[in-house]
């Protein structure tokens, strides 16, 4: 039976790129809810596992087009050094940063001049194939308040921060899997 647009999605996980973890779940107590086809999992994982039933279990390659983008040169931007004096600069550091319509980026730090920093707005995964080792644990229908929300309901409870707090991240649309709260 294949899985349906909405549908929340309990999986058990590993990945890695060239053999290396990367991310998992395996060893912890709660699998990873997704509500399926809202763009909350790499649209390459979401495409492989539609026809699997609960207790299936495949290994995936995810190539970097379908996972974290491919790299782009065209994305990477001089910015005066003075901008971001309030820091502690250093090559590698990951900034969080927002896109043009207001989404959660990360932006990595590449390069620093004596009167800039050259940052690289890639996702630092982007351009790497992806290996799933992936278990379905549960798929049920949402409720309505699920679909309202557009949020498994083992996930809300990251979003109910503080008083007019929301989201601490807003819903990812750089497929890394929920808001940024995690």
């Amino acid at each position: 039976m294949a899985i349906k647009q909405d549908q929340i999605i309990a999986i058990k996980y590993s990945a890695s790129v060239d053999n290396e973890v990367i991310d998992n779940n395996i060893e912890e107590t709660e699998p990873l809810f997704f509500m399926y086809g809202r763009g909350q999992m790499m649209p390459g994982l979401e495409t492989r596992i539609t026809e699997m039933n609960i207790g299936d279990s495949a290994d995936l390659e995810i190539p970097a087009a379908e996972a974290y983008g491919e790299y782009n040169p065209d994305v990477i931007q001089t910015v005066p050094k003075e901008h971001l004096a309030h820091l502690d600069l250093h090559e590698g550091l990951v900034l969080q940063g927002q896109g043009e319509n207001g989404e959660p980026v990360m932006v990595v730090v590449k390069q620093i001049n004596e009167d800039s920093v050259v940052m690289d707005h890639n996702h630092p995964m982007a351009g790497q194939d992806v290996h799933f080792s992936v278990t379905i644990e549960d798929i049920r229908d949402p409720s309505d308040d699920e679909l309202t929300m557009g949020i498994a309901a083992e996930n809300q409870h990251h979003h109910q921060h503080e008083e007019g707090g929301g989201c601490c991240g807003g819903n990812s649309s750089d497929n890394s899997g929920g808001c940024g709260c995690h």
